[in-house]
């Protein structure tokens, strides 16, 4: 015990001290040693200063200035709007719709974070832990397998920079995410990066690529969804799910168990996630329902602000353009040349297969042959009740034939195809349908066939098709406003950008009577004005025997004729002396006023519509007379917005009175009696108030439809762009009115029935039907008749002092 005590309470005893000399010696040392160290530091601190200064210095020169930033706007989308406020097409270079941050979900901006940047919220532009990493990554893999960028610098390169690999420019992207980081929060620039990058198929920004990959708003994403298009931007060709859907998944799936590892989401939601199957939606090409129209304001709008403006600054166009309508007159078009073309015969196979037995080949050929199929406007599938599609003839008897669709077949029967006789390019031949189908089709012809009832999964009745070569023109409009409603300008806007609505200059025929008639009428002439329709002859010229004999479409005379019987039946010789007693000038200065441009010529054949108009023009005309005689020019736009929604353009309406009211409503009347006993009573079927026209050229080469109701007039013109024959009979009548008549029942469907207002200008009075005279209010033969109030009809024995001649 006493041992364990003394051993207890016993100190230490201390190294003997080494000599004073040996101390001084070694703390001499070791201050030297740590001032060396210390020297060496800041020099070297200095020069990595004196270092980064100098790079600083000459990689920054002409580097942008980030506080632009503050008000920069990112090209979006500009859109165009119906009257209805229906999209109906989208302008664009980079496909983007912007979105507020608050709007984008947390799970996009965490899954971003966790496969971009999951230091984002703590470094100061770049990340040094992350460059170093992914040095030595590469270093390890001997190639680039790592990037070290921040999602700042990602910007930065985005937005200044090129994509060059280089030191350099690694360098100026660096400084620049510094220089972002010292003037954005990191809110401010994670929403900027959210909204400037691309995902891939032409989308820019989150709110693009879920629309594009999904179908659907951003805000409305799936975690899954969100990793996906999180993982997109490192190479979104590479990832897309378009392309490459194992890839995109494993790349997903990255993304998710990143999130995981970084606590965004637990792992019940990680499980969920991994397991979630990828539903994409379509890619769909920009937004474009009325191919015609759009391009018509394309033009107007480039030439008004310029190409940037259109495809860059996101502009809201809000157009005239009745969707409805729109999709009645395409619907109305397409069929009515389908049916047209059809009575000139049949052309024969697209092309023919040798190897029936070559499935595969086959398949691969109807594949490629009908990505531009006409698939009808409710569905986009190819078998669908109403699409036309190329299919292969395997079989033909005399009674159907058998085609194979790829993936389908099914049976034409002869009734189905029965117009398949041979072209008809004479006009003085007429054809009869077949009875065979081997007339038309063999085995191994690749023809076109529109799919009719469907028998079981695989099987389906089909009829014959061809497309057309005859092409139409259609624009509708409200002549009180001057709002285009529907313009269609061709059978396919794919394969020809010609628009005929309001580019192709053609002879307009009888369609341009009315004009005619009234500047007969402003001249004095009333609806009750007798002339007398005979044969007359015209010298072409004084000093030779070339002569002009006009004739009546019958080839027949009748005599004396009323001006309304005259238009009635589209008298042609009448509406010659007609303009023969007014003038030519008189006539060219009445149609310049309501609103024809085009060159006319200086004779008496432009009463029988030699001169070449376009349809737009003779529409813009006939709507002054539905007007009550005032011209609108017609819009296309309403107004446009810019993006932040201010108004930059509103349609002004510019109203002129170009003729009187009493004068209009008097032409209108002509025109109501064309359609109730003339060339347009095909129209009467819609059992309200119309007046048109139709009109034929020589050798049946243009056929056209002016109509109006009181709030809709609208305009068909059908022919070849090569100005040829469309066959026996292709009349106003027979080619036009169909179109226009189709197009006519759908946009008035279920309005009200209107008459046309009544001018305080005209007057009615019972005439004598066979002199045109006043006739006593007893007259058993008399009829009424519309007059001006300040040109009524002459009493009896004045009509001949006026006229003077046996032409009249």
């Amino acid at each position: 015990m006493t041992n364990k005590k003394f051993l207890k309470n016993q100190k230490p005893q201390r190294a003997p001290r080494p000599p004073q000399g040996q101390q001084k010696a070694r703390r001499g040392w070791k201050r030297t040693l740590l001032l060396s160290f210390l020297g060496l530091t800041l020099f070297g601190l200095l020069l990595g200063f004196a270092a980064a200064g100098f790079i600083y210095f000459k990689y920054s020169q002409g580097l942008p200035d980030v506080r632009q930033l503050k008000d920069y706007q990112p090209s979006t989308i500009s859109r165009v709007y119906s009257d209805n406020e229906e999209l109906i097409a989208e302008f664009y270079i980079e496909k983007r719709i912007l979105a507020p941050l608050e709007d984008i979900p947390l799970y996009l901006k965490q899954a971003t974070l966790a496969v971009e940047d999951s230091n984002f919220y703590y470094h100061f532009g770049i990340d040094p832990k992350a460059i170093i990493r992914a040095m030595i990554k590469n270093f390890q893999a001997g190639h680039v397998v790592e990037g070290g960028s921040t999602i700042t610098q990602q910007l930065s390169k985005t937005l200044f920079l090129s994509f060059e690999r280089s030191l350099e420019r690694k360098i100026r992207e660096a400084i620049l995410a510094i220089r972002m980081e010292l003037v954005f929060t990191k809110d401010e620039i994670l929403e900027m990066y959210l909204n400037q990058i691309y995902y891939g198929h032409g989308s820019y920004g989150a709110e693009a690529a879920a629309r594009t990959y999904f179908g659907k708003p951003v805000k409305e994403l799936t975690i899954a969804e969100c990793a996906l298009i999180a993982g997109l931007p490192k190479a979104p060709n590479h990832y897309s799910p378009y392309k490459d859907l194992e890839k995109s998944i494993n790349r997903r799936n990255h993304a998710i168990r990143r999130m995981a590892h970084n606590g965004f989401i637990t792992e019940q939601e990680k499980e969920q996630a991994l397991a979630e199957e990828v539903k994409l939606g379509q890619v769909a090409d920009p937004v474009n329902k009325a191919p015609y129209f759009i391009e018509y304001i394309r033009q107007f709008i480039q030439e008004k602000y310029g190409t940037n403006k259109l495809y860059r600054d996101g502009l809201k166009i809000h157009t005239t353009l009745n969707y409805a309508n729109q999709v009645s007159a395409q619907k109305a078009v397409r069929e009515g040349l389908r049916e047209a073309d059809k009575r000139f015969g049949y052309r024969g196979p697209v092309q023919r297969v040798t190897d029936l037995t070559d499935r595969e080949t086959m398949d691969a050929l109807l594949t490629k042959l009908n990505e531009d199929a006409e698939f009808t406007e409710e569905a986009k599938a190819p078998f669908v009740e109403g699409n036309i599609l190329h299919g292969v003839v395997t079989r033909v008897r005399q009674d159907h034939a058998r085609v194979y669709l790829g993936g389908a077949q099914g049976t034409i029967p002869l009734e189905s195809m029965d117009w398949a006789r041979e072209p008809n390019t004479r006009l003085d031949i007429r054809w009869s349908r077949i009875k065979n189908v081997r007339e038309a089709l063999s085995i191994g012809d690749v023809i076109l066939v529109k799919l009719g009832q469907k028998q079981s999964a695989t099987e389906w009745n089909l009829s014959l098709e061809q497309e057309p070569e005859v092409q139409a023109g259609l624009i509708s409009l409200d002549p009180t406003t001057g709002h285009i409603k529907a313009m269609v300008g061709g059978y396919d806007f794919k394969k020809s950008q010609f628009n005929r609505a309001t580019q192709a200059v053609r002879q307009p025929g009888s369609a341009f009577k009315p004009i005619i008639f009234a500047a007969a009428l402003e001249d004095g002439y009333t609806p009750a004005s007798i002339v007398i329709d005979s044969p007359i002859i015209f010298k072409e010229k004084e000093d030779t025997f070339d002569k002009w004999k006009p004739v009546n479409f019958s080839e027949k005379f009748y005599g004396p004729t009323s001006l309304r019987t005259a238009l009635t039946h589209s008298r042609n010789v009448v509406t010659i002396k007609l303009l023969q007693h007014t003038g030519v000038p008189k006539a060219v200065e009445v149609a310049r006023r309501l609103g024809i441009d085009s060159p006319m010529a200086n004779n008496l054949s432009i009463a029988l519509g030699s001169s070449g108009v376009t349809l737009y023009e003779l529409v813009k005309a006939y709507a002054v007379f539905a007007n009550q005689g005032r011209r609108i020019e017609p819009a296309p736009i309403r107004f446009i917005n810019n993006r932040e929604g201010d108004a930059i353009y509103y349609a002004e309406t510019q109203s002129q009175q170009v003729i009187s009211s009493g004068l209009a409503a008097i032409v209108t009347d002509l025109m109501k009696s064309v359609v109730d006993n003339g060339t347009g009573k095909k129209v009467k079927v819609l059992n309200r108030p119309i007046a048109g026209k139709t009109g034929t050229t020589n050798n049946y080469i243009d056929a056209w439809f002016m109509g109006y109701s009181p709030e809709l007039v609208t305009g068909v013109w059908v022919g070849k762009d090569r100005d040829e024959t469309m066959g026996v009979n292709e009349t106003g009548s027979r080619a036009a009115i169909p179109i226009w008549l189709q197009f006519m029942q759908e946009a008035l469907a279920g309005r009200p029935v209107k008459s046309f207002p009544v001018s305080d200008e005209v007057v009615y009075m019972k005439v004598n039907p066979e002199t045109g005279n006043a006739a006593n209010f007893d007259d058993p033969e008399a009829r009424l008749e519309m007059f001006l109030r300040d040109n009524l009809p002459m009493k009896a024995g004045e009509l001949e002092a006026i006229l003077g001649n046996d032409n009249f």
